[in-house]
């Protein structure tokens, strides 16, 4: 394989300076070189893993994170650059990955590694999680203190937490990883099923017995009226599921694989301390803000949907209730996001901002949409029905003794509990925006000095008397610039942040049909 290093449309400049993606990899692997059409054709380009080692390091030093790690995995040569050159590659590559990002990119005390590269990833997902937790629905703005924790303080507080919720993002993905060995797992771990096996797993798969016994009230893929339905169907959302296909029957393959995770997952939480389980709360906590369940204020259709195939249905299911649900850890989400882990989530919220396209800036909704238009209703319901169960026994340990004795006694009295609230865990940062607070429970705020939230939208917070209660943080919503007309923000103003596309939307319909309130003076509609 030979390539010529010039530069290409894939290529994009950012600082007057070249940053190579794994969308260059890919070109380069699938496109063949003249040496491969013609191999009688001797010429002198070279191959790039034949390339001096100077010019290794130019090219690596310029790869976002992702694709430098994607490049370390492709050969032993390329390998070995990399491990041996780490210390001039390392800040480049991160520098090219989060430009801006000063307070992330602080030199590590001894020298630079790749598992200080690794960590960057997880650490600027908190950085962006934190930061931007400002933008959750504001009702709170005028009435309570303001969220969100710039990522650029350095005061004690902002680097406590942002410790936490890196953490947070890393026990996330040792789920993810759970997930995902099982479910690229070959089917040779299966047992050898037995005479009986055999007969009752024919009578568990016919359609008849499905018909009947399907647990599912929401379900719309079995009960009496689909009996005589054709085997390859849709379902009501129009989704179609192609591992219908196989020989093997998919649901009872899906609860296989989820009992086996589920299992495995119940073992890792046992090796981590309280601690890490409650640093995974507090990420969801914060996640759980990140989704709407409305199209993009201020958006055409059109605009709003590019980057999505037009021969792909648009899903649509209840959005708000599945939002919701997340707080109860019993929504689809809750289990599709430890399915698909932290890769989405770099991309649209680190990635993008470079490389800004509607496939990019929209991945984590697209992947969503992809997820659900794949599945069955009945297939919905049982990863629904194992993650409620995995996130019931995580919670439970994280309950206060007092919270713990009231939940047992209520189960001891026979009430079926199958789910506990974000709300049951509390924690500091994130209390209800009517307890009055002092503002020097928020060092990374300046009083009197406006807070940009997104578009021309912004809060100034001051230190006064709210709800009877002097020296509270009040918050008011305010235009970030006094003249409409006036020339585009200066988003270096804003932050290193400022263009990340941190909100999800999932719905097609306006934000004051689904939440009625939402319309009005534009607050509620700016986000």
């Amino acid at each position: 394989m030979q390539i010529q290093l010039q530069p290409s449309k894939s290529i994009l400049a950012a600082n007057n300076r070249f940053v190579l993606t794994s969308k260059d990899l890919q070109a380069i692997h699938s496109t063949p070189s003249q040496s491969d059409k013609y191999p009688c054709d001797n010429h002198s380009r070279t191959k790039m893993h034949d390339l001096p080692d100077d010019i290794l390091i130019l090219i690596f030093s310029s790869c976002d994170i992702d694709t430098l790690f994607t490049l370390r995995l492709t050969c032993t040569s390329f390998c070995a650059v990399i491990q041996a050159y780490i210390e001039t590659i390392a800040p480049s590559s991160a520098r090219a990955t989060f430009p801006e990002c000063d307070l992330l990119l602080t030199p590590p005390k001894n020298r630079y590694t790749l598992r200080w590269l690794r960590n960057l990833i997880p650490a600027q997902l908190a950085s962006i999680t934190l930061d931007k937790d400002k933008l959750r629905r504001h009702p709170y703005v005028n009435s309570g203190f303001l969220y969100g924790i710039p990522s650029e303080s350095d005061c004690t507080e902002a680097t406590y937490w942002r410790q936490r919720l890196t953490n947070g993002w890393r026990v996330l993905r040792s789920f993810h990883l759970i997930s995902a060995r099982v479910y690229s797992s070959c089917d040779d771990e299966l047992k050898r099923p037995n005479a009986f096996r055999k007969v009752s797993g024919g009578v568990r798969t016919s359609r008849l017995w499905q018909s009947v016994t399907c647990q599912y009230a929401g379900c719309t893929e079995h009960g009496m009226k689909h009996l005589f339905d054709s085997k390859h169907r849709r379902d009501s959302h129009g989704s179609h599921n192609e591992a219908q296909k196989d020989l093997k029957d998919p649901i009872s393959e899906v609860r296989r694989k989820e009992a086996q995770i589920l299992r495995r997952r119940l073992a890792h939480v046992k090796t981590l301390s309280d601690q890490d389980l409650l640093d995974y709360v507090y990420l969801w906590r914060l996640l759980l803000h990140v989704f709407r369940p409305y199209n993009k204020p201020e958006t055409t259709v059109w605009q709003f949907t590019q980057g999505w195939s037009s021969s792909t249905p648009i899903p649509r299911p209840n959005w708000p209730t599945i939002i919701s649900d997340i707080a109860q850890g019993c929504s689809w989400l809750n289990w599709l996001i430890l399915h698909i882990g932290t890769a989405p989530f770099l991309s649209q919220w680190s990635l993008s901002p470079q490389h800004p396209d509607h496939a990019t800036s929209n991945q984590i909704r697209n992947t969503i949409w992809c997820a659900w238009n794949s599945r069955s209703t009945h297939q919905i319901e049982i990863e629904r029905e194992y993650i409620s169960k995995f996130e019931f026994a995580l919670r439970k340990r994280c309950l206060s003794s007092e919270r713990l004795k009231r939940l047992e006694a209520e189960i001891s009295r026979g009430r079926s509990i199958n789910t506990i609230s974000l709300d049951c865990i509390p924690w500091i940062y994130d209390q209800h925006h009517r307890i009055p607070r002092p503002s020097s429970d928020f060092p990374w705020y300046e009083a009197d000095r406006p807070v940009w939230l997104d578009g021309e939208w912004g809060v100034t917070s001051t230190p006064g008397t709210s709800w009877g209660q002097p020296g509270v943080l009040k918050g008011g919503m305010n235009r970030y610039k006094s003249n409409s007309r006036e020339s585009e923000i200066d988003y270096h103003v804003c932050g290193p942040l400022a263009k990340v596309p941190y909100l999800v939307y999932l719905g097609t319909e306006e934000a004051g049909k689904l939440w009625p309130g939402s319309e009005g003076d534009g607050a509620e509609l700016a986000f």
